[in-house]
């Protein structure tokens, strides 16, 4: 259930339980585990049950619309192979996103160099698959598929994360944002050009399996401009 509150003046009490003041009610912050483009990732502990959860913060000062969405984006989303959102704590500066932790860390700590055994990148890369097929058939675009936002649970099964970058389409609809991370995103991206969802996706899984499979990136020139050339001209 998503609740509703006001930015305490209790600041400053205290060591980890009060690290985050609009918590504290209902959680201990922890630690920090983790820092994406838009926010911190923090690992708390519910007081009640004793769970262990990750808490994203985003700050709402300066950040896009697109980016504050992704609370509204995970209340639809239920799959097996998706990170779960449990709560939403708005304040006038913040949103917290209470989220299931998975504690098996991220897939890109998982590929050893050389790539991973077939056998259990297979295994990973179709529950990624059908976590994103899921998202494809609800009319949503993730637009940030990569290992880094790609977790295990503690039995080793995929849990997507991070739909700062996604979206909703209908069949046939063009978009024409420049979202991602270089490495993986698509040539029409690029280019400029107005591209649809799901194959952008699609281009992103590909990058994905490849690193997954050989330990390195298909396109990483030794600058920017040559990583771009080489993924226009699929050198």
């Amino acid at each position: 259930m998503d609740s509703q509150s006001s930015e305490s003046s209790r600041v400053g009490q205290g060591p980890s339980s009060c690290k985050t003041t609009v918590l504290r009610d209902q959680y201990e912050v922890l630690r920090d585990i983790g820092h994406g483009g838009f926010g911190q990732i923090k690992l708390a502990r519910h007081c009640l049950t004793g769970a262990q959860v990750a808490v994203k913060v985003l700050q709402k000062k300066g950040q896009k619309l697109q980016v504050l969405s992704e609370p509204d984006m995970m209340r639809s989303l239920e799959h097996p192979n998706i990170i779960q959102l449990f709560q939403v704590i708005e304040t006038r500066r913040n949103i917290y996103l209470v989220m299931e932790h998975a504690g098996g860390g991220q897939l890109l700590d998982q590929i050893p160099l050389g790539g991973m055994q077939e056998e259990e990148a297979r295994r990973l890369f179709r529950e990624v698959v059908c976590a994103i097929a899921y998202c494809h058939d609800k009319g949503m675009v993730h637009r940030d598929l990569k290992p880094k936002n790609i977790m295990l649970d503690a039995k080793g099964h995929i849990k997507l994360i991070d739909f700062g970058f996604s979206t909703w389409v209908t069949p046939g609809q063009k978009l024409k944002e420049s979202w991602g991370t270089l490495s993986h995103i698509a040539p029409e991206i690029i280019q400029r050009q107005a591209y649809e969802g799901p194959p952008v996706d699609i281009w992103s899984l590909g990058v994905t399996l490849y690193f997954m499979l050989t330990g390195k990136l298909p396109f990483m020139g030794s600058t920017r401009k040559e990583t771009m050339r080489q993924i226009v001209l699929g050198l």
